[in-house]
């Protein structure tokens, strides 16, 4: 004869449901998602450069790290996003609606090409030189960030990363990737130019293949200074 006693389970002596005797629900384990996003949560600061990493260091010792690194984000957000002098106006607005979201101790003077930003009251002075380009997509990407942090949607922690990923590419398609760097992007100059040649100034087939020529010629010569270190870029520059 079997002892049904046996057979009961044993009441549930404590754990992470708290009541004794009162088995543990799922909610009370936190899942391997969870805990992987929360370990991944916080931002490396050395994808910083190092003159912004001093500056987050003494911010942060100033303030605290959110604040610190909501001004590391407008600056990085300015940088990224002013890419030709039509932008300017755009990286203005977004920059202006940082500062009064975080309440950020941040001017800035938005040039063509050169950028400068003062922080703390002066304290602290960083200038960058931005290249003169457009890319849509990119910029999407990064004012899209910029209004999920001021919506609340992310923290500061985590838009920073996401900065970091779209700037390495891995939103992006490969299409995209190919068209943005070399080799791709020398069949955009020679397309781009001989298509505005005959759309917009109505020139004809001897222009179409001149503007061609010219636009391979001018790919290489971007291709050539990007190869030839800092000189190379101040002679694209000029």
């Amino acid at each position: 004869m079997v002892n049904v006693a046996k057979l009961a389970p044993e009441p549930y002596c404590g754990g992470p449901a708290g009541a004794e005797g009162e088995p543990p629900s799922l909610d009370s384990f936190p899942s391997l998602r969870t805990a992987v996003a929360r370990s991944s949560r916080t931002f490396d600061v050395n994808h910083l450069p190092l003159d912004l990493q001093r500056v987050v260091a003494d911010l942060t010792e100033k303030y605290d790290r959110k604040y610190a690194l909501c001004v590391a984000f407008t600056i990085r957000t300015a940088v990224e996003l002013h890419r030709g002098w039509h932008m300017t106006l755009l990286t203005s607005k977004i920059m202006q609606q940082l500062k009064d979201r975080f309440d950020l101790s941040l001017t800035w003077k938005l040039g063509v090409l050169r950028l400068e930003f003062r922080l703390d009251e002066g304290n602290y002075e960083l200038h960058r030189k931005v290249p003169y380009d457009y890319d849509s997509e990119f910029q999407d990407k990064y004012t899209r960030i910029a209004e999920a942090l001021m919506a609340g949607h992310i923290d500061v922690e985590r838009a920073l990363q996401y900065q970091v990923e779209v700037k390495r590419g891995d939103h992006t398609a490969c299409s995209g990737r190919f068209f943005r760097a070399p080799p791709g992007r020398l069949v955009i100059y020679p397309f781009l130019a001989n298509t505005c040649c005959v759309i917009f100034f109505g020139g004809d087939w001897r222009d179409f293949w001149v503007t061609t020529v010219c636009g391979i010629v001018t790919g290489l010569i971007e291709v050539a200074c990007d190869s030839a270190g800092p000189m190379g870029g101040m002679v694209k520059d000029t």
